[in-house]
């Protein structure tokens, strides 16, 4: 048959079903093509979306061709296509069945990129946020509709008008999943755009987050992410932009390989972006916020974040040269006093004998009971917890502690992260060692606390953690 090589510009001017007449040919794919045409009864421009019997046609397409018309005929949503006729064809090309759509006039946000288009933070953030509204109606739509292929070709730019940055559209459900669906999983997707558990055939809602990422990683860098490097499976684009950084965490949190690292919806993703970041959102992850291996339960929290990681670390399991300044400081003081009234009563008890020793004991035991009533507060234990605050700046990691106290808060550090160290020395106690720039200080826990704490740390911040300067057999 002669099809198998046409792009289907034979068609140009047919009038399909009586009704639908061919003006150009927008763009086809094996055993689909789709049309511009005019409705001749309304006169208005609408999509024609064609699958033909053929050398090339396969059951998985008419599958996903019925499922994209039948989801449209459910959908009603301005910024999506809307579902228009359906029926069976019989054209120079071939045999086959045509469903129509209506028409978008507007670009795809590819054919901006290749026109040079270069996309500002802010417009960015409005795509982000019209096309998750988008996304929104999607998966809480009875039942949920996952898309599967969103990119910079499915997803339409209208043009500006006023304070208006241009209507987005999400097209092309040609991929598209309903949750309700069963039977064979069809591996659908564009490679660079597709999460990690698509390959494998499974899809949720942060799928399409992942997706809705990797396109705004396009926009801002120009590039297929296909093209740029990866580390452990994430795509790297930082320094090729130069976005807010706590704009370039969030595209970083969507874009997660791992599916639990990821928003689970889409409301969840939006959120950050309707506060302007002002509240951070926790992420949800498998990993619960302290480490609980049988019986045993760490003290130590951690809480993450796009922007910051805190721990918080009891008093005895974190040391630093401050801190353990601020540790000692009250023995010092006591060690003094004590030595001063020794040496007091001393040269008193000389000059005076034993009558003046007893005055002189009299004497202190009166002005102690008054001290103690008066600065009793002070003289008692002070309960220590610390904080350390890891917060991620544009080209470094900045780590801070604050200590909490009875009587508030304090910042001791405020410095850089160089580095992480781990491991244990000449002490049957383990360790993690944070480098910076002013002060050396470090975690001290079990074998499974300094684990769990490297294996997040590694993760979050991207450093590797070293085992130097300790056994490196021991975590």
């Amino acid at each position: 048959m002669e099809f198998a090589n046409c792009s289907g510009d034979r068609l140009v001017n047919q009038i399909l079903n009586d009704r639908y007449q061919i003006k150009s040919l927008l763009g086809h794919r094996t055993g689909r093509r789709t049309f511009l045409a005019t409705d001749i009864e309304t006169e208005l421009p609408v999509v024609v979306k064609l699958l033909l019997f053929g050398p090339d046609f396969t059951w998985d397409d008419l599958k996903l061709f019925e499922r994209e018309a039948q989801t449209l005929q459910t959908l009603n949503h301005p910024f999506i296509p809307r579902y228009l006729d359906s029926f069976e064809v019989n054209t120079l090309l071939g045999k086959g069945f045509a469903f129509v759509q209506s028409y978008i006039e507007a670009q795809s946000l590819q054919n901006w990129v290749e026109q040079g288009r270069h996309f500002s933070e802010a417009e960015l953030r409005e795509i982000a946020k019209k096309l998750l509204d988008i996304l929104v109606y999607l998966h809480l739509h009875q039942p949920p509709v996952i898309h599967r292929d969103i990119k910079p070709s499915n997803v339409l730019l209208g043009d500006r008008s006023g304070n208006n940055d241009g209507d987005v559209y999400l097209v092309d459900f040609g991929s598209v999943q309903t949750v309700a669906h069963h039977g064979t999983v069809t591996v659908v997707g564009t490679y660079g755009y597709m999460p990690p558990e698509q390959f494998g055939g499974k899809t949720t809602s942060a799928s399409d987050l992942y997706s809705l990422g990797a396109t705004l990683i396009c926009l801002a860098t120009g590039q297929e992410p296909a093209n740029l490097p990866q580390k452990n499976m994430q795509i790297e684009f930082e320094s090729l932009v130069t976005l807010n950084c706590s704009f370039v965490q969030w595209i970083r949190w969507l874009t997660y390989p791992d599916l639990s690292k990821r928003p689970s919806s889409a409301t969840q993703a939006l959120h950050p972006l309707q506060q302007g970041f002002q509240e951070q959102l926790v992420y949800l992850s498998t990993q619960s916020n302290s480490l609980d291996v049988g019986n045993f339960t760490s003290r130590i929290q951690l809480q993450k974040t796009p922007i910051t990681l805190e721990i918080e670390v009891p008093s005895d399991k974190l040391c630093s040269e401050k801190i353990d300044a601020q540790k000692k400081e009250p023995a010092v003081v006591s060690c003094f006093g004590c030595v001063g009234s020794l040496m007091s009563i001393f040269l008193f008890t000389a000059y005076l004998g034993w009558v003046g020793f007893i005055l002189w004991v009299l004497f202190i035991v009166v002005v102690g009971a008054l001290y103690s009533k008066l600065f009793g507060k002070t003289r008692t234990k002070v309960n220590r917890s610390y904080k350390v605050t890891l917060q991620r700046e544009h080209s470094s990691i900045a780590i801070s502690v604050t200590e909490t106290n009875e009587n508030g808060s304090i910042n001791i550090t405020q410095t850089t992260l160089n580095g992480l160290y781990a491991g244990h020395n000449d002490v049957p106690r383990y360790r993690l060692s944070f480098s910076c720039s002013s002060d050396s200080l470090y975690v001290t826990g079990n074998r499974e606390e300094i684990q769990w704490l490297c294996d997040e740390l590694n993760e979050w911040t991207g450093i590797e953690v070293q085992y130097s300067n300790y056994q490196t057999t021991s975590v």
